[in-house]
């Protein structure tokens, strides 16, 4: 999500979480301050300066959840991986009303339900107007993604479809 103010005070997630909703306005989003980075032993952690989004080394992380723990706002979750790294997940955490949500982020999950639709393994589960995947379900079908009308649905480590000509 764009900024649409600046934080100019004490550089913690816990204390930034008490009294701001975010540069972009996003109760929901990452801070962005860097305490699950500090609180990682492994190094396994890092911001992305394009997204300003935590990205994870997947060499260093041992899944200790340190990381987990230390998240004001519950964003880091430890998930399973399918065959060759392979998962699906919703990207979005908020649980504002589809237009709310769309004000702060243009890949926010407006909990259309859409993806809950095109899932035949009956996976995925709206609630608090935020869609929700079930590992256990879940066969990476990919079809959510497909059906996902914001993006907020991502799949990570699938191979790239070629483009016939």
């Amino acid at each position: 999500a764009p900024s649409k103010v600046q934080y100019d005070a004490a550089r913690s997630c816990l204390y930034a979480h008490s009294i701001f909703a975010g540069e972009s306005g996003c109760a929901y989003g990452c801070l962005g301050c860097g305490d699950c980075i500090v609180s990682c032993q492994f190094g396994a952690l890092s911001i992305d300066e394009e997204t300003r989004l935590i990205k994870v080394d997947k060499e260093s992380c041992v899944a200790c959840g340190a990381c987990v723990k230390c998240c004001p706002r519950n964003i880091i979750e430890l998930r399973n991986v399918g065959k060759g790294g392979r998962h699906v997940f919703v990207s979005c955490c908020n649980k504002e009303k589809g237009a709310a949500a769309r004000k702060n982020c243009t890949v926010a999950c407006i909990g259309c339900g859409k993806c809950a639709k095109a899932c035949a393994f009956d996976a995925i589960a709206v609630a608090n107007n935020l869609a929700c995947i079930d590992d256990t379900k879940c066969k990476i079908c990919r079809k959510c993604v497909a059906e996902c009308p914001t993006g907020a649905i991502l799949a990570v480590n699938f191979p790239v479809k070629q483009q016939q000509l």
